[in-house]
């Protein structure tokens, strides 16, 4: 992903402004927040999606949903959280529209969890983790995503996927084994 990517765009007029004008359609409103959400939500689009053209494809459909429904914003949270969970909603969208998630019955699920010695990540750098996890296998590194970053339940991700908990429960474990398998060659290489 292009470094210009992670600057943030600070906005030049207040929210309570910005948030004014989206809610009566002014374009310039909301360019000044389309942009000002791009930096961090590409990134979660882009966790998703693999490549930037799929990520572009997610985010400009949340926006989108974000337009639509700024009436329905009550302003009782944080704007970027609304922002986000809408966001996210979009990426899990775009997965199951791929088709790159099927339901998998796993009658051997492994009991234990595979767990990753924290000294592990003092090897390798967060963009290498994140490359990592984007080279799991789709449905893996959904599941891996929603549960890790967004901090969804096992049950909220089965939910939204329309899978089992416990696949939702393998495809988290399936992820932490297959990563410490990579982290291990940076260990002992």
């Amino acid at each position: 992903m292009n470094q210009l990517l992670t600057k943030p765009i600070l906005l030049t007029t207040p929210t309570d402004t910005i948030l004014k004008g989206c809610r009566e359609s002014n374009l310039q409103s909301q360019e000044q927040l389309y942009k000002h959400c791009y930096p961090d939500m590409i990134k979660i689009c882009y966790r998703y999606a693999g490549d930037m053209d799929g990520a572009g494809s997610i985010f400009n459909d949340a926006m989108l949903r974000v337009f639509r429904s700024i009436n329905n914003y009550k302003e009782e949270g944080k704007l970027m959280g609304w922002i986000r969970t809408i966001v996210t909603n979009c990426c899990i969208d775009f997965v199951k529209k791929q088709n790159k998630f099927r339901e998998e019955v796993r009658s051997n699920i492994e009991e234990y969890e595979a767990s990753i010695a924290p000294e592990a990540f003092s090897f390798v750098s967060a963009k290498e983790i994140q490359q990592m996890i984007k080279e799991l296998p789709r449905a893996t590194a959904t599941v891996f995503n929603l549960y890790i970053y967004e901090g969804f339940t096992h049950k909220q991700i089965a939910e939204s996927l329309g899978i089992s908990d416990g696949t939702s429960k393998w495809h988290v474990n399936e992820g932490r084994k297959l990563l410490k398998e990579k982290l291990q060659k940076f260990i002992n290489p």
